[in-house]
């Protein structure tokens, strides 16, 4: 199986959302799936301990994927101001060691940023180290009502620059009945001056109240898994 990473730019962009979704499809195929998020903002407190909510959100959709994130923070803020403040140390190395672990687990890993490619983790480090170091293709999320296009243009051409792998943008919270021009012809705005194919389209779905089998139904018709995952996979002959 090919392991894949899933970056956006905004909060409410969809990634959790999306990964958790796909994570949920290919689990229910058959294959062993994980959810790997080296960095987690906005952890949740339970007594000594903290939780990510990204990954409780995937747990909630099938208990059996494997989910992981070794760093957690509590705070919603951007890691580079944690590191300074309470001299967290994130390195690569960690973040290699435990995507590797994860990997002998797992039939497929679904690795996923916290923020855009750009957001600086600390003094030497930004998000798009993580899939360069990894080795990993990146699919966007994007969500077109957050902002207009050119914003998302210039992350998916500034990683190509950098040498990111990009397999593709998903566009969620896609509505055809949207009223804006903009919106209407958001994929095609992608594709044409980004070169990034679009892998498909995700309809908005109200929060992350959605069941399981409807979000399972939602990315079996909305996104294209093979070209996701760059490889054929024999039981969506059955769907």
């Amino acid at each position: 199986m090919n392991n894949i990473f899933i970056s956006s730019i905004n909060n409410g962009d969809g990634k959790t959302f999306i990964s958790a979704g796909i994570a949920a499809v290919m689990q229910s195929f058959g294959y062993k799936t994980g959810v790997y998020k080296p960095i987690q903002i906005g952890a949740l407190k339970k007594g000594d301990y903290l939780l990510s909510p990204d990954l409780k959100f995937v747990k909630l959709l099938d208990p059996y994927i494997i989910t992981h994130s070794t760093y957690m923070i509590n705070e919603k803020v951007s890691p580079a101001v944690i590191c300074e403040e309470e001299k967290l140390d994130i390195n690569l190395e960690e973040i290699n060691s435990d995507y590797k672990l994860l990997s002998k687990k797992t039939d497929t890993l679904i690795v996923e940023s916290t923020g855009g490619l750009m957001m600086p983790l600390n003094k030497a480090l930004f998000n798009y180290h993580i899939p360069l170091e990894l080795k990993l293709p990146v699919a966007f999320i994007v969500n077109p009502s957050n902002d207009n296009v050119n914003h998302y243009l210039n992350e998916i051409n500034t990683a190509k620059t950098i040498g990111i792998n990009i397999l593709g943008v998903i566009i969620n919270k896609f509505s055809v009945y949207s009223e804006s021009k903009e919106i209407k012809s958001f994929p095609t705005l992608i594709e044409q001056y980004s070169d990034a194919k679009v892998l498909g389209l995700i309809r908005n779905f109200k929060g992350k109240s959605v069941n399981s089998s409807a979000l399972i139904n939602e990315i079996l018709n909305g996104i294209d898994l093979e070209d996701l995952f760059r490889m054929k996979i024999s039981k969506l002959n059955f769907f």
